[in-house]
């Protein structure tokens, strides 16, 4: 799996689960299938799909959708972690890295540029039970996608080398210590795994694995797996899209039907947990700041009637302002901030789980008082009938939201078929829950909660082992020490020995060329008006599907925070969320919900906004929930209170998140201490302590004004439709002036020069390059994503392929522009192994220096292709299309700026190149952040030649 940083990560391409169960299967798409025949099954929306079956053995599902020109590959196996052997943990999930390496027709690392420059975007996954892999890329493309993964299910075992084994170690290793050993709580996912299933079982261990199994692999490994697991029988391919179906089923036979099937792979048993007795681990952190309780009563494996009402057992006890949990911990008790709960139904065995990261120094003991005594309450108030509706009507929209991507169709698809049996094995999951009454959860409680042993996890801070759970046992892990660390590959790029190759039918080596019909990009129609309280509006119409999404974008944001109230701004947004004069915080999150509906008020450096999503046949009424958060909101002490504790907890654990510090060492440095940006959007400890309800007040008449908001909306509803609907909005809202102010300009740190934040002992360093960006208006902006586009910007990257492909010492490294109206940055950032931190470091360095003279006409051409190829799915889902009516919107663009783009872009030079990088990219300009442990990785980055480290305050 490749993780992409936030800024340029693009959520409609990653619908990932690390779990197998039917409640994350329906949170991921509920869409009605059909084959043959249609029914409607009472919804409004009814898709056919092809199912067959080649002579191999490889399940086949073919789905239709052109309303956009792209189509999705997902090809799932039924091969995940559970499969391992014991001392050999990690090994599917290393699997999955070792496919993206090469096959028999695809050099080293070409998949990962050769979906780049298609102009499309992949990845893969790696759960418990099954690993998939996927793709999305204009429609012209599919052929190519067909022949790509078709060689590595059937041509790939020959070209594994020793070298390229220890290679994907070394990254799998880096992912393991980023995600895992380098994060607060990071060790809770090993301790539950290896804690509460007996030794031996198929979730007994974590799928990331242990480091010391990673090291052990060896070719021997990989081939066992391969050809257990590996075989067109043990998996399922589902194409989605914009195809004609005779021609796919023609590619697909030709592609993947002379694949040989392996031998045939047993279902695994299922192997319920069971807990004879209460069992209580504890763990202390030293990184984390706040204590942490995870509660876990054995359940059942998916797919067993009873882990539905488990599931909504779990969403009704504790993941509303009404639950009983929520009611006793949160709002009487106040020992945490939020709770959550949810039921795990994986194929083998599952569990609920409940989680609760508590307030400093809070007794566990006391919160585990707390949980007992909301079960009390349930038992004896029993299920709210609301409440249980609220569950089913969101179930409905979850449907439609995932139906606008064709990759999340794809992956569902593919999942429900070899995990479900069918095609619509959602659909038989959504009828399950719908039939689900109050008795059905009530009994699900007796059967598995009440009185049932437990499993009970205790992570505390270093030192606070009296604040576990008393008589719990310390857990066994084995921390990875910086001073051991060893690279297991060699650096540089890989010498590739040769091999043989398997037989086939026809010429494999020789690429397949683009389909004839060729994607013809179309930006979307804009329609807009302005109201006459001064609110801009802009819409697109997109009526495939029952369903509106819309951005409020109100200006200013944290730039109107006066001195001394850093913070203010977006504590006023998260205030408006807790209720309106109407309606009480629970009140308000019941009629949202009831409605099928979310409405979020957020902040960020430069606006307020609020975002909203909504089935476009109660947008109406959700507007006018919109309207009452907005013209009166609550308001009151106790909303203010759980409010400021919220970003209390919120400060804490950014305070020990390796990429948050970084993050805002940047902003320091770029910006100087004295800036606005220079804090994070919440402020600090002692600026939120110093904020009233007056200020709130204060700032919320003078900020939140429609003369500088604007609306931007995309779905099943027109200009017309959309002016009758905001009526109420405009006749209630009235504008005020509202002066937003430039921001303060600081004192920039020294350029050229190494700012070391130190985090003992961490076994990963975060580096971070930054300096000041480009506006979004300015007519270098664009250019400057050009010129990013091959150097950081994905895959692709030369950033990418030098610190993970060809060192290993990172699970990867991205750069990005960042373009606002003031805050324009420019970030390259990747967590690195410890103790490669100064050849990382320099690596940077060279590179970005280097890029004027390594921009070429190649770099340029694959630049071109790329980014001119990607258009295609650019309009896909209502969120593509809200994001680019809000860059319209925010940055006064013309509403076709997307073609002025292509035509930059085709006309662009390579001389035209190296002048903007010369321009936006001066190296001397630079300055280079690193979070690691000062202990081992500060001394030696004085031999780079820039001085000595500075010791930064984080």
């Amino acid at each position: 799996m490749i993780q992409y940083p936030s800024q340029i990560f693009n959520p409609k391409l990653f619908i990932m689960v690390k779990t197998f169960c039917p409640a994350l299967i329906l949170s991921i798409a509920f869409f009605i299938l059909s084959c043959e025949n249609k029914t409607d099954m009472n919804h409004n929306i009814v898709l056919n799909y092809q199912s067959y079956t080649l002579d191999n053995g490889l399940k086949v599902i073919l789905h239709e959708d052109h309303s956009d020109p792209v189509v999705a590959l997902a090809i799932q196996y039924h091969a995940g972690s559970g499969r391992e052997k014991p001392g050999k943990t990690g090994f599917a999930h290393f699997f999955e890295h070792m496919l993206f390496q090469r096959s028999e027709n695809l050099p080293r690392n070409a998949f990962f540029k050769n979906i780049s420059a298609l102009g499309g975007d992949f990845n893969g996954s790696t759960g418990t039970d099954g690993t998939n892999y996927f793709e999305s890329v204009p429609k012209d493309a599919l052929e190519k996608i067909l022949w790509m993964e078709s060689d590595r299910m059937g041509f790939f075992i020959n070209t594994v080398t020793q070298g390229g084994l220890e290679r994907e170690i070394d990254i799998v290793s880096n992912e393991k210590r980023q995600n895992y050993d380098n994060q607060p709580y990071g060790h809770s996912s090993s301790i539950i795994a290896q804690e509460l299933f007996p030794q031996g079982h198929p979730y007994s261990w974590t799928t990331i694995g242990e480091l010391d199994d990673l090291k052990s692999a060896t070719l021997e490994d990989v081939k066992e797996f391969y050809h257990g697991y590996y075989t067109p029988g043990n998996a399922t391919l589902a194409l989605t899209g914009d195809f004609d179906p005779a021609l796919a089923k023609k590619l697909i036979n030709k592609y993947f039907g002379e694949i040989k099937n392996g031998v045939e792979v047993a279902k695994p048993e299922i192997r319920p947990l069971k807990l004879h007795s209460n069992k209580k681990i504890v763990w202390e952190d030293k990184r984390a700041p706040m204590p942490q309780l995870t509660l876990i009563f054995p359940g059942v494996e998916a797919y067993n009637q009873d882990a539905y009402a488990l599931q909504y057992f779990a969403s009704l006890f504790a993941n509303s302002k009404k639950s009983p949990l929520y009611k006793v911990v949160v709002e009487e008790k106040k020992l945490a901030p939020e709770v959550r709960a949810f039921n795990i139904a994986r194929e083998v065995s599952g569990y609920l789980q409940i989680n609760i990261r508590t307030f400093p120094g809070v007794d566990l003991n006391d919160l585990m008082d707390a949980v007992n005594e909301a079960f009390d309450r349930f038992e004896k108030e029993g299920v709210d009938e609301n409440e249980l509706i609220k569950q089913k009507v969101m179930q409905e929209v979850g449907l439609y939201n995932r139906m606008t991507s064709v990759l999340g169709k794809a992956l569902m698809i593919a999942r429900d078929n070899e995990f479900g049996g069918s095609p619509d094995a959602s659909l038989k999951d959504l009828e399950k829950y719908g039939a689900l009454t109050s008795v059905d959860i009530m009994s699900v409680y007796e059967k598995y909660i009440k009185s049932r042993p437990y499993f009970c996890l205790s992570i505390v801070p270093a030192g606070g082992s009296k604040l576990a759970l008393k008589g719990s046992t310390p857990a066994r892990i084995k921390e990875e020490m910086v001073e051991e660390q060893k690279m297991n590959s060699g650096s540089g790029k890989i010498a590739d020995e040769d091999y043989s190759r398997t037989p086939s039918l026809f010429d494999r080596s020789a690429e397949p060329g683009f389909l004839p019909d060729k994607p013809e990009v179309k930006v979307p129609e804009v329609w807009s008006f302005t109201l006459s309280n001064g609110m801009k509006v802009y819409g697109i119409t997109r009526d495939e599907l029952p369903l509106v999404q819309a951005e409020i974008e109100i200006s200013g944001g944290k730039l109107l925070d006066p001195p001394g109230k850093k913070g203010l701004c977006y504590l006023n947004a998260q205030l408006m969320n807790e209720g309106t004069d109407a309606r009480t915080p629970q009140e308000l999150e019941s009629a949202i919900a009831l409605l099928g509906a979310r409405i979020t008020v957020n902040s960020s450096e430069e606006k307020t906004n609020i975002s909203i999503s909504s089935l476009s046949r109660n947008f109406g009424k959700v507007m006018e929930l919109v309207r009452e958060m907005i013209v009166t909101p609550r308001f009151d002490s106790s909303g203010l209170e759980k409010v400021k504790q919220r970003i209390e907890t919120l400060i804490r654990q950014n305070s020990v998140n390796p990429s948050s510090i970084a993050n805002n060492i940047a902003m320091r440095a770029i910006f100087g201490e004295e800036s606005p940006f220079a804090t994070e959007d919440y402020g600090s400890a002692e600026t939120l302590g110093a904020i009233t309800m007056e200020d709130i007040k204060t700032f919320y008449s003078n900020s939140i004004s429609p003369s500088v908001t604007s609306f931007n909306i995309a779905g099943a509803i027109d200009s017309g439709e959309c002016r009758a609907l905001l009526s109420s909005l405009e006749k209630e809202w009235k504008a005020k002036e509202v002066i937003i102010p430039d921001p303060v300009t600081g004192n920039p740190f020294k350029a050229n020069s190494i700012y070391f934040a130190d985090y003992p002992g961490a076994p990963q360093s975060v580096i971070t390059v930054c300096k000041t960006g480009i506006a979004c208006n300015d007519p270098l902006y664009y250019p400057a994503l050009i010129v990013n586009q091959n150097l950081g910007g994905g895959s692709q990257g030369i950033l990418f392929d030098v610190l993970r492909l060809q060192r290993g010492y990172t699970y990867g490294a991205y750069s990005w522009f960042t373009g606002g109206k003031h805050l324009n940055t420019f970030i390259a950032s990747s967590s690195v192994q410890g103790s490669t931190t100064k050849e990382s470091l320099g690596i940077f360095r060279e590179l970005i220096g280097n890029w004027e003279k390594s921009f070429d006409e190649s770099v340029l051409e694959n630049t071109k292709n790329s980014m001119l190829r990607a258009n295609a799915s650019a309009f896909e889902t209502l969120g593509d299309l809200v994001d680019m009516l809000c860059h319209i919107s925010g940055y006064n663009l013309p509403f076709d700026y997307i073609k002025n783009e292509e035509v930059i872009l085709k006309n662009f030079t390579v001389s035209q190149g190296k002048e903007v990088i010369n321009k936006v990219l001066n190296p001397s300009e630079l300055c280079y952040i690193v979070v690691g442990d000062a202990k081992s990785q500060m001394a030696p980055l004085e031999s780079l030649g820039m001085g000595k480290p500075v010791l930064i305050k984080r």
